[in-house]
């Protein structure tokens, strides 16, 4: 526990860092250089960013499955999992609306905050893929641990593709990579808080498969 929790403070100074780099534009110089010494990736390229979706829906669905024929409810690690997916997914959206800033290639819009939202996909900081991956490497690595170097490079790999695709930026996806483990950092040690209220509200609903071993 006192290890996890150093490391996820650790990680919260350099997400700290990074966003308030962004925010002041600190790293537009890099993020330009990187951008036009890349090359641009090819039909295997967009093929490998497709699997941050696509192997992270089946995940979850193959897990969820999993636990209901085993015990018929869910594990701690398929609901920490799915909790911190949604948490995930929700602040990669608030930050792109947030910090508002345009994709390669793409230029600045004077949107309304509500109309950010509604079309964060034009926003590049941070990148959804890459935070997606990085979130399923921590957890994947710590279910077989064993193999964590394949989630790490699985990760890292849809991170790079994200810039030989010229969607990204290198902030964006460096910011992604620390933001995946960190969320998940904060799912399960903040167990104590959320947990409860969520395991009386899935008795109230009678959704007796949504509750946790």
């Amino acid at each position: 526990m006192k290890q996890r929790k150093r490391i996820f403070w650790a990680l919260t100074g350099f997400l700290a860092l990074l966003l308030t780099a962004q925010v002041l534009n600190l790293l537009a110089g890099i993020n330009e250089s990187v951008d036009s010494s890349l090359p641009n990736g090819g039909l295997f390229t967009s093929l490998l960013t497709a699997t941050a979706g696509i192997v992270t829906v089946l995940y979850l669905g193959a897990f969820f499955l999993l636990d209901v024929m085993k015990s018929g409810r869910l594990s701690r690690f398929t609901l920490d999992l799915t909790v911190a997916f949604v948490l995930s997914t929700l602040i990669v959206a608030l930050l792109k609306a947030l910090t508002d800033f345009p994709r390669p290639g793409e230029v600045p819009v004077g949107w309304s905050f509500f109309e950010r939202v509604e079309n964060v996909s034009y926003f590049s900081f941070p990148s959804g893929h890459t935070a997606r991956a990085s979130l399923f490497a921590y957890f994947l690595s710590k279910r077989w641990k064993k193999l964590w170097p394949l989630w790490w490079s699985w990760a890292s790999a849809i991170a790079l593709t994200r810039l030989l695709l010229h969607v990204h930026w290198f902030s964006d996806v460096l910011f992604a990579l620390l933001l995946g483990p960190w969320v998940g950092l904060l799912v399960e040690l903040t167990e104590g808080l959320w947990l409860p209220g969520y395991r009386r509200t899935i008795r109230r609903l009678g959704l007796g498969v949504l509750d946790v071993e």
